[in-house]
């Protein structure tokens, strides 16, 4: 038998013998499944029973984007694993939060939302495992390692440091002065790193970039730096 997610829903709910899903074997059915309707069924012995029809098995993993923006979908604090990612596709700094799902607070996958919307609805919420800065921070590791734009995606050869370390929290200079940059301009993604290039200031990171390249590839650094932001404002524009 199974639960239902709302607690309104307070009985066993069974799936019927003809369906292509049933086994007598617990373990051989879904864990999770989806229904059209309920039916009530008198048993052989007499008693009444909830049959769903139209059973269908889901993956837990879809919920969370299935059901965005449902009251049974329940996101808590952010966690360290999987660790956060940049996603090209959405252009966005991503963290995973804890999820549950339905009435009984059923837990689900971690589910990948933007940093940015977790800090602006979290408000000032104390403990929260993230730091205000860390939307730049993440921006910034994924763009020395070669994964926002295409064009440098071999930068990390030319330099002296791990990228790593921006989002390791090590007091070192030369990361508090780009994560600033980037903090001040209120830049965590392509687009608007793009934008600012574009309307307001082409050479912006390249001073504080410097310091993270090895001196004998600085030359190299500046001329790949330059014709990428020259090729990236020239899209901009068309």
């Amino acid at each position: 038998a199974y639960f239902s997610c709302r607690s309104a829903i307070s009985e066993p709910l069974f799936m019927d013998r003809k369906s292509v899903l049933f086994s007598r074997d617990p373990r051989q059915l879904p864990e999770w499944v989806c229904y059209d309707s309920l039916i009530r069924k008198t048993t052989k012995k007499g008693d009444t029973i909830s049959m769903m029809t139209n059973v269908t098995p889901i993956d837990p993993s879809w919920l969370g984007t299935l059901a965005d923006g449902s009251q049974l979908l329940m996101l808590g604090d952010p966690i360290n694993i999987p660790q956060p990612m940049y996603d090209a596709d959405k252009d966005a700094v991503l963290c995973s939060v804890s999820t549950k799902y339905g009435d009984q607070g059923w837990i689900l996958p971690p589910l990948q939302i933007e940093m940015k919307k977790v800090l602006q609805e979290s408000g000032s919420k104390q403990n929260l495992g993230i730091m205000q800065d860390d939307p730049y921070r993440w921006f910034l590791r994924n763009l020395l390692e070669g994964k926002v734009l295409s064009e440098v995606k071999n930068v990390s050869t030319m330099l002296n440091d791990d990228p790593a370390i921006i989002t390791r929290r090590k007091p070192l200079s030369k990361v508090g002065l780009i994560v600033s940059a980037l903090s001040n301009a209120d830049i965590d993604s392509k687009d608007g790193l793009i934008k600012y290039w574009a309307e307001k200031d082409d050479k912006f990171l390249f001073r504080q970039l410097k310091s993270w390249i090895k001196k004998d590839k600085i030359s190299d650094f500046k001329k790949l730096w330059i014709d990428t932001v020259k090729k990236r404002i020239k899209e901009h524009e068309y």
